[in-house]
């Protein structure tokens, strides 16, 4: 019998950091990247535990607002080091380790670049909404904006990639959503709502170091449980990298991201492509 509400499946839920479980509230930071994905990561968190954001990541630049002397979560990036929520794909090579404090069921069930196409296709969000056994929002309309954030819905209607993505919500016992997709749905309706809400639209600091962004937060109001909008803290570049871009792989040769040197991020966005971020540099 399906749950009425997500909750990850125990013997999936037991591979994540044990940092997942610390029930103190607002014992950490959110460092924000630059996505929907993030954003909605960030606000579900800062209602279940109370973190709030203090940090934002561009891929090229790090930003902060407050001094609190806290611990760091990125929300939505594939760090090296330190705690995250992810979705990535962050092992080039099978053998190549992956941050032992990333919560993300493709680093903790072993995706690399070898069993690509068997990997996790949707969204940070849903990791956490699964994660947490949060109820999903009441309206179609919602459902289905989650679906379209990161384009998690593609992989159904994909012959090649039902199946997989179908396990995939089911370990995660995302049941509303696998509804939503069986009901018929056309997938014009999943770009209905990303130009609608303009879901994919960047988030950027502007040159007062406030948040901006062209996503529709306003038209989305009422369908979550929380107030949807960006911080509005002004924020202070504190870091620079030396090297951020995309790489190319050869089909047929063999690669490890331990041969990077000083990789900050790293993560797979086709199966012979990645991007990254190296080389950290202190502004103050």
């Amino acid at each position: 019998m399906r749950s009425i509400s997500s909750n990850m499946i125990q013997q999936l839920k037991s591979k994540f950091p044990k940092w997942c479980n610390d029930t103190e509230q607002g014992k950490y930071d959110l460092c924000l990247s630059n996505d929907l994905d993030s954003l909605l990561s960030c606000l579900y968190l800062q209602q279940i535990r109370g973190y709030q954001i203090n940090y934002f990541y561009d891929f090229s630049n790090i930003f902060k607002a407050k001094n609190t002397g806290k611990q760091v979560i990125g929300v939505d990036m594939a760090l090296e080091r330190g705690k995250v929520w992810d979705n990535h794909i962050t092992k080039i090579s099978r053998t190549d380790r992956v941050n032992p404090n990333s919560a993300n069921v493709n680093s903790v069930t072993g995706i690399s670049r070898d069993n690509y196409y068997t990997k996790y296709c949707g969204s940070t969000l849903l990791q956490i909404i699964s994660y947490h056994n949060v109820p999903m929002p009441e309206s179609r309309e919602g459902k289905i904006i989650l679906l379209a954030i990161d384009s998690t819905f593609l992989g159904y209607f994909n012959n090649d990639f039902r199946a997989i993505n179908r396990s995939w919500l089911e370990q995660l016992e995302l049941f509303e959503l696998l509804d939503i997709l069986d009901s018929g749905i056309h997938k014009c309706e999943f770009y209905r709502v990303k130009s609608q809400y303009n879901l994919d639209a960047p988030i950027r600091v502007n040159e007062n170091g406030i948040l901006e962004t062209n996503i529709n937060l306003a038209a989305m109001q009422g369908l979550f449980e929380f107030p949807l909008s960006l911080s509005a803290e002004q924020f202070k570049l504190t870091h620079t990298f030396e090297n951020t871009g995309r790489y190319e792989l050869a089909k047929d040769k063999e690669y490890s991201k331990h041969d990077i040197n000083g990789l900050y991020s790293m993560a797979l966005t086709h199966k012979n492509k990645f991007k990254f971020t190296m080389g950290s540099k202190t502004v103050y």
